[in-house]
């Protein structure tokens, strides 16, 4: 008697199948002049793959273009409904108020609202002043999930050093690193301590930069010390 293929073969030949079908059924080309596809202008000499589906998954530009009234260049990718979803900015550019810079990615929600973007100007977001040079990140209704600072700034009372800062989404911050010491709420804090905030303001957590004294007891470096809303340092669990 032949041996039979075990299981595994079989799911792997099938696999392996699946995946060749797949790869048969996505589409590219080169247009060689101008087209609309799918109710998308683009120009000569730009490289389109389609999805399983037909529709267009990315285009990469021979050349800067106009897309769907934005200044591209490079990749450019969709969305299913063919709405541009994120693309290279091939210069400066004003959305929704918000001046963005060129070489900068952009990504859009499908409405074509911003959901993230470079400044190439300071710039008053959801009432939050963001510097130039700052990525960031919003919500569909235009406030502020997160920026990441490239240079130290002031939000709300609390200096940010460079890196990642996050905020609830009434826009209130809600965590950020120290550039600087600081106190808040009557405990000295070191430079480059990552702070959590309450939407109160007040702090809910601490990763410790350096040893800190609070209530008495000598915290390390890298501890993490929670707090209550009332200011208290929570048991550790």
């Amino acid at each position: 008697m032949r041996n039979r293929p075990g299981l595994a073969m079989i799911v792997s030949l099938a696999l392996l199948a699946a995946a060749q079908q797949a790869a048969a059924e996505i589409k590219f080309e080169i247009i060689d002049s101008a087209r609309s596809i799918q109710g998308i202008a683009l120009p000569s000499g730009t490289r389109i793959e389609y999805t399983e589906s037909g529709r267009i998954n990315y285009a990469i530009l021979e050349r800067p273009a106009a897309v769907q009234d934005l200044p591209c260049q490079g990749w450019i990718y969709f969305y299913e409904s063919g709405k541009v979803r994120d693309a290279e900015l091939s210069r400066d550019v004003s959305l929704q108020g918000i001046r963005l810079g060129k070489g900068s990615r952009i990504y859009l929600y499908e409405s074509g609202k911003l959901r993230s973007g470079t400044l190439a100007e300071g710039k008053v977001i959801g009432g939050v002043k963001v510097v130039d040079g700052a990525r960031v990140f919003l919500f569909e209704t235009g406030k502020l999930v997160n920026v990441y600072l490239t240079k130290a700034q002031e939000i709300q009372g609390v200096e940010c050093a460079p890196g990642p800062v996050d905020f609830y989404d009434d826009g209130r911050l809600k965590s950020a690193t120290l550039a600087r010491a600081a106190e808040i709420g009557h405990i000295r804090y070191p430079a480059g301590s990552v702070m959590d905030f309450y939407p109160s303001g007040r702090v809910n957590r601490a990763a410790l930069s350096e040893p800190v004294k609070i209530e008495g007891d000598l915290y390390g470096e890298g501890t993490r010390v929670n707090f209550g809303e009332d200011g208290k340092v929570l048991p550790v669990r």
